[in-house]
């Protein structure tokens, strides 16, 4: 039988399960999972949007992220945010 711990996570969640406190930019994030930024009218746009509601539901929400030249978030907060969205 395979070690389901030992198995290469190579879905969007499996990712995010693996390390859900990884701290991640939005654009990594879009990179990393897939998403269809080639699809975008503005990518840096998008991303900024993004950033700044991120922002206000982490701190409305409490949850913490490193703010900075590249602000990042907990990988399980992106999850969310973006299923969310959907």
């Amino acid at each position: 039988m395979q070690d389901m711990f030992k198995t290469p996570f190579t879905t969007a969640l499996g990712r995010v399960g693996a390390d859900p406190s990884r701290l991640m930019t939005i654009r990594d994030w879009w990179y990393e999972m897939d998403e269809p930024v080639a699809m975008l009218s503005d990518p840096q746009a998008t991303f900024r949007e993004d950033e700044r509601s991120m922002i206000d539901q982490c701190r409305r929400d409490g949850v913490a992220y490193h703010e900075g030249e590249r602000t990042a978030f907990p990988a399980w907060r992106l999850a969310m945010f973006y299923a969310e969205a959907r």
